[in-house]
């Protein structure tokens, strides 16, 4: 336990111990309710996709006893190479990498909430020889961001995601038809070529034992934009047998063969198109990446969730086809910087 004047902040350093509070402080929090879920929690504790070397939950309580926040942290490295940590440096963290959506999860996003909660972060970072702590992934312009800032924290450009508004669009040809004419024709020619060549489009449940090497695809995109070692095929099939509930798998194959494939997280409001793969092969008359990410948005409207989370990377592609740019940001200090 730590305590200021307003709040006592509890360190918790396995799901399994969180308080039963916990799991439904993401809605009232308006946060994602998978990332910051019991399911996704324990499955990157028990199975993280990249080096977790320790695991911090910080809940925060108000005068009154009530939760207010809950607040994931990762002792881990910058796979990314975007906040300039020296090679093998490791920094206290939330969220994961691999949540492409931070935010103060927090009932009342204020920078008293902030303040309480980065205290307790600078204090475990010391604790623990590290040198920086913060948030990464957090939305430019977002409660979250207003909070941390008012906290003392200052923002640094880190990302871009993309959404779109399913709900606006109502269904797969209010989509299409929310489209400029010739992008438009272009999409629909893509999937005609994909059917006439006998496409199978399939969604599912992750498995028990899903085979890395159908996950390999994955590996294979981030090292062509410039990520190499992101993901990691062996880790993300034992990430998957802990999130059975939340995940669903989409995959594309012709003649048998696998062409492209995604893990796509369902909540209620949104569904998160997370981690994906294609083949380029130019021998084919169509593109996987249409087929996959119409199979993602018609997934989408068929689970009823009001919003498409699209992901990083691809700019060109997602905005040219309905998808709206979110900037991210990351708010990381030294540890004696907190301190002043």
């Amino acid at each position: 336990m730590r305590s200021t004047d307003s709040y006592t902040i509890r360190l918790v350093r396995t799901v399994e111990d969180l308080s039963p509070q916990t799991a439904d402080l993401a809605v009232a929090a308006g946060v994602s309710e998978f990332y910051y879920g019991h399911e996704f929690l324990r499955a990157y504790e028990r199975e993280p996709i990249q080096p977790v070397h320790d695991v911090y939950y910080l809940e925060t309580y108000a005068s009154d006893d009530r939760l207010v926040a809950l607040t994931p942290c990762y002792v881990q490295g910058d796979p990314l190479r975007a906040l300039g940590l020296a090679d093998g440096e490791l920094a206290l963290l939330s969220h994961v990498w691999h949540s492409s959506d931070t935010q103060l999860a927090a009932v009342e996003k204020t920078p008293e909430v902030a303040k309480a909660v980065v205290s307790a972060m600078r204090d475990i970072a010391t604790a623990a020889g590290l040198a920086r702590f913060g948030f990464i992934n957090v939305p430019t312009g977002s409660p979250s961001a207003q909070a941390l800032a008012g906290a003392g924290l200052t923002g640094i450009d880190l990302d871009t995601r993309y959404w779109m508004d399913l709900a606006a669009a109502g269904d797969w040809e209010g989509y299409l038809q929310s489209l400029k004419t010739k992008d438009r024709g272009e999409y629909r020619r893509q999937l005609r070529r994909a059917d006439d060549a006998g496409v199978k489009i399939t969604d599912r449940e992750p498995g028990t034992n899903e085979d890395p090497e159908t996950l390999r695809i994955f590996e294979e995109l981030m090292a062509r934009v410039g990520s190499a070692g992101y993901y990691s095929a062996e880790r993300i099939a034992a990430f998957l047998q802990y999130t059975r509930k939340g995940a669903r798998i989409v995959e594309v194959t012709l003649g048998g063969d696998l062409i492209a494939k995604a893990v796509v997280f369902l909540e209620t409001r949104k569904v998160h198109a997370w981690a994906g793969g294609y083949n380029r092969d130019p021998a084919l008359p169509f593109s996987p990446y249409y087929v996959l990410m119409a199979a993602i948005i018609k997934l989408g409207f068929r689970a009823g969730v009001p919003m498409l989370e699209g992901g990083r990377r691809n700019p060109a592609f997602k905005i040219r086809f309905g998808m709206a740019p979110m900037p991210l940001q990351a708010f990381v200090t030294d540890t004696h910087d907190a301190a002043q």
